[in-house]
């Protein structure tokens, strides 16, 4: 062998070690985890002692390289990391829930966590997910007997080169902004306040719904920061003045605790988007045992027609037989129901109601400390000595449901007062909707009495809102891919009256449609009594029957700002609705071919009559293999219905 050869062949050797070394060190510090379907691929990658995360659907990357990293007010978890150890979980989880876009729930998923250590040997875990339509990750801290103060998060969102449908986060948060329609990613938020949770991206090959789920007793409800530049969105605290002040910022919490998962679901359509429940998957299993006695329902709303009324027992009285003469199983008895006037006394009402078999859901103040709306009952849901004597008595008289309103906080103290208002209303068979509160975040699993959660520019700002009035049409398409993907959402929809100060664009069949195209486990119909009564009797007869609890959920069509069509399924009957958010008249042709059970429905079509307040409709008989042409107005709408 001549020295040439040799050293040839030392050489080769090194490189071969060198480049099994470096196989192995890659190996070493990248840690992936892939959907069942093994589209998505979540890869946590340490470099130099630092996190951080890529995002891929397929070959295509849907999240370009985006740091992560966590500090309490002593431990830094951002620098100086070195790798412990690792596990890997597969998830199948089966469960039913109450309300939501489907009866029965199937996650399957793929879990891999990743334990590491910084130079002070202080130990954190990170959990990263993948399902088909998503994936998540999470800090965990695995220690026990240590206490944490959490103060920074350096966890980013990358999204370059998107269009984004986002919400302006407020300063005393209750998620009722106009949602930016549109707009290029990388765009500040008009204040220091920032982004508010969930935000929306189309990419062009991706779409992209962030956000995050499981709050637990341990944490705050997190945004977005204002600045975002290049697409880079960074996670925020709750601002310091959210709640007048009251409550930290900075979640506290004794080891072993997690933060909240962060989402990012992912597909090729928005229907994927649209179909996902991965917020619920996300959560925490049921809580609080048997929901036998939990029972979404419609219900009638005195006050959006008239603000008094919650203060009159006559008036509540007339609502109690709307949701009787139309079959709503429920009637909501607004502010201040404890300083009643009009001839009557609380006690009236409640026979009332049990004559007439309709259920009543009661208002109340969640304040305490953290608001100074005066609007009563208040400082009740606050105590919890009174707020659980309060939950007793209304067992006593008979009250199925509360709603709470006007939170105003994101902070750990009100996250808490959220929790505790459930547990304790679970504990006297109570559901609960609230009202001027947060986003939903998966609580709908872990506590199956939450039916549902305003957060929303909803119908009520007809009352005071000409932009509300202009942007309405446009924010309901946008609803259908943004909020409403996270939870049931308490728009209080149908409404064809109008108020002097700011009538509706919107057609009134438009807002017919919105009980089939928002879902929400209570169904507050708005509008007055005398609304509905005008009404022809076939939309009556619509509203008496039409569903507020789904099995099934199928996107047919859609965009953010521009229209949605939707298919529901009930049983074997389907509800398909459509709505227009542009100022421009629309035709869709709506194929019926999943209507694979029958061969034939029957059913009616609810289209857009001659003027914006006419609701035209027609019988018919259709068959699997038909297709049906639907022309809609400027900012109108339609409804299908189908039944075996």
């Amino acid at each position: 062998m001549t020295n040439y050869l040799r050293t040839s062949l030392i050489v080769l050797f090194c490189f071969i070690a060198f480049a099994a070394t470096a196989s192995q060190l890659k190996a070493e510090n990248e840690w992936s985890v892939q959907s069942p379907d093994r589209s998505l691929q979540l890869t946590l990658k340490l470099n130099n002692g630092q996190l951080s995360y890529t995002v891929q659907n397929g070959t295509a990357v849907v999240m370009p390289s985006s740091k992560l990293g966590i500090e309490t007010t002593d431990i830094k978890f951002t620098e100086g990391l070195s790798f412990i150890n690792t596990n890997t979980h597969r998830i199948n989880d089966i469960y039913v829930l109450p309300t939501g876009k489907y009866r029965v729930y199937h996650a399957q998923g793929n879990e891999t966590s990743i334990t590491f250590k910084n130079a002070g040997n202080s130990q954190i875990t990170i959990d990263i997910r993948a399902y088909n339509d998503g994936v998540a990750f999470r800090y965990r801290f695995p220690e026990t007997g240590k206490t944490y103060i959490l103060t920074k998060e350096l966890t980013e969102f990358s999204v370059p080169h998107a269009s984004a449908w986002m919400e302006p986060y407020d300063h005393d948060p209750a998620y009722e902004n106009v949602y930016a329609n549109d707009i290029a990613s990388g765009t500040a938020a008009k204040d220091t306040a920032g982004w508010a949770f969930p935000a929306l991206f189309h990419t062009p090959d991706q779409w992209l719904f962030i956000s995050e789920s499981n709050i637990g007793y341990e944490n705050a409800g997190m945004h977005l920061q204002q600045n975002c530049e290049n697409g880079v969105y960074k996670i925020a605290f709750p601002l310091a003045g959210e709640g007048l002040g009251q409550g930290s910022q900075y979640p506290v919490a004794k080891t072993p605790f997690a933060t909240p998962w962060r989402v990012i679901m992912a597909g090729k359509t928005v229907s994927t988007v649209v179909e996902s429940v991965l917020i619920d998957h996300l959560a925490e299993p049921n809580a609080i045992g048997n929901t036998d006695w939990v029972k979404p329902g419609r219900s009638s709303w005195s006050w959006w027609s008239d603000h008094a009324s919650s203060r009159n027992v006559k008036t509540l009285n007339r609502f109690v037989d709307l949701a009787a003469n139309m079959k709503w199983e429920y009637s909501l008895v607004d502010a201040n129901w404890n300083i009643l006037q009009g001839g009557g006394n609380i006690q009236d009402l409640i026979d009332h109601a049990k004559q007439k078999k309709v259920n009543l859901t009661f208002w109340y103040n969640s304040g305490g400390p953290h608001n100074n709306v005066t609007e009563q009952p208040r400082d009740v849901m606050f105590d919890p000595v009174k707020r659980k004597e309060e939950f007793k008595k209304l067992h006593t008289w008979g009250i199925k449901a509360v709603k709470v309103d006007f939170f105003q906080s994101d902070k750990q103290n009100v996250m808490q007062l959220y929790q505790d208002i459930l547990k304790d209303a679970a504990k006297e068979q109570i559901m609960v909707i609230f009202h001027g509160s947060t986003m939903p975040r998966g609580w709908q699993r872990t506590y199956p009495n939450l039916l549902s959660m305003e957060s929303v520019r909803g119908a009520e700002n007809y009352g005071w809102s000409k932009e509300f009035a202009t942007d309405a049409a446009q924010l309901n398409t946008i609803y259908v891919f943004t909020r409403n993907v996270a939870g049931s959402m308490d728009y209080t929809p149908v409404t064809f009256s109008d108020y002097k100060c700011c009538p509706h664009l919107t057609t009134n069949t438009h807002e017919l449609a919105l009980s089939v195209i928002f879902e929400s486990g209570m169904m507050h119909f708005a509008d007055s009594d005398s609304s509905y009564y005008s009404q022809d009797a076939k939309v009556k007869q619509f509203l008496s029957t039409v569903p507020n609890t789904w099995d099934d959920v199928k996107l047919i069509s859609g965009e953010p700002g521009k229209d949605a069509v939707l298919v529901r399924r009930k049983g074997k009957s389907y509800y398909i609705a459509g709505i227009n958010g542009e100022a421009t008249a629309k035709s869709w042709v709506i194929d019926l071919a999943f209507l694979n059970d029958r061969k034939a429905y029957h059913g009616t079509l609810y289209t857009d009559g001659n003027t914006p307040r006419e609701i035209a409709h027609r019988d018919l008989v259709e068959e699997q293999k038909h297709k049906v042409a639907v022309t809609v107005m400027p900012r109108g709408g339609f409804v299908l219905e189908l039944h075996p």
